[in-house]
């Protein structure tokens, strides 16, 4: 599995009313989400209905993540890592989550044993 970081971060805005930058919080999971269901100019990526409804399914297991970080199968980190290379729009606040994906690290998962009371 691959473990792929949720994590809030900050990114500098530029205020075109007062030309002052500040810091604000970068939407990640709604970026990613962006990506995986993108078509059209700035992507190569052409997906069929399966291939968009498998997408939506992960970017949901993503928006719907309790914790800082969302565990995907191998497959679903293969779906979200072709939607990234597909797609030509990054700009310099994407950096981050664009390390997040390729970067995102291996796991070695075991199911956990529940006794019945």
């Amino acid at each position: 599995m691959r473990k792929l970081n949720l994590k809030s971060y900050l990114v500098p805005f530029r205020d075109t009313n007062t030309n002052e930058i500040t810091n604000i919080p970068y939407a990640l999971r709604d970026s990613i989400e962006a990506i995986l269901l993108a078509t059209g100019e700035a992507t190569t990526q052409r997906l069929s209905m399966r291939e968009l409804l498998e997408n939506a399914g992960i970017a949901q297991k993503i928006k719907g993540a309790e914790e800082d970080f969302v565990l995907l199968e191998e497959d679903e980190f293969q779906k979200v890592k072709r939607a990234f290379d597909a797609f030509r729009g990054f700009s310099r606040a994407d950096v981050e989550m664009c390390k997040r994906i390729e970067e995102a690290e291996v796991v070695e998962v075991s199911e956990k044993k529940v006794k019945k009371e």
